[in-house]
């Protein structure tokens, strides 16, 4: 069950990309403008009180404001994140049959950054979409990211689960002996 739950999981994630690479500029444009309007309105909602938020606040916004439009910002997010998720699921996917965290890592890193750049080279067909080596980047660090990121909760699990093994094994071997 869980082979099939992870991938679905990398079929959907790669599924999700392959869709949102293959619209237009314009049905692309107009999505990523809707995400900003939806954000601006959340932004004009909140009001900070605490003159530190707010100077954290502004010095974030124009930090984001010297990378280009809120526009450009929020697509460059979401193929940051969507690439994450696929490195998720590409190790999950592996990890699931092999049972070696960092050979499932390495291939999953691998695995995203060839599905990046056949992304970014499969975009040049679309009408209005260019390739880019800077977006061949930002999404394999999307990938590193998530990858990275599971790949130390797995770790931590592999950990919490050996000390306690340990743990009861040694008290009942203990608890024989008395």
């Amino acid at each position: 069950m869980k082979k099939f739950i992870v991938f679905i999981l990398v079929v959907c994630s790669i599924g999700g990309m392959y869709y949102f690479s293959s619209q237009d500029a314009q049905v692309s444009g107009s999505q990523s403008q809707s995400v900003v309007k939806i954000i601006d309105k959340i932004r004009d909602e909140v009001t900070l009180q605490d003159e530190k938020l707010i100077k954290v606040q502004t010095k974030i916004y124009d930090k984001l404001k010297e990378f280009g439009s809120k526009n450009y910002i929020v697509r460059k997010m979401a193929h940051f994140s969507i690439y994450a998720l696929i490195g998720i699921s590409l190790l999950l996917f592996i990890y699931v049959f092999s049972k070696k965290i960092v050979l499932s890592s390495s291939i999953a890193l691998l695995l995203s950054i060839i599905y990046a750049c056949y992304d970014e080279y499969r975009q040049l067909s679309i009408p209005g979409r260019s390739g880019n080596i800077k977006d061949v980047f930002i999404d394999s660090l999307g990938a590193l990211t998530g990858i990275a990121l599971t790949f130390i909760i797995i770790l931590i699990i592999k950990i919490i689960e050996y000390l306690f093994k340990n743990l009861f094994y040694t008290k009942k071997l203990s608890d024989k002996e008395v």
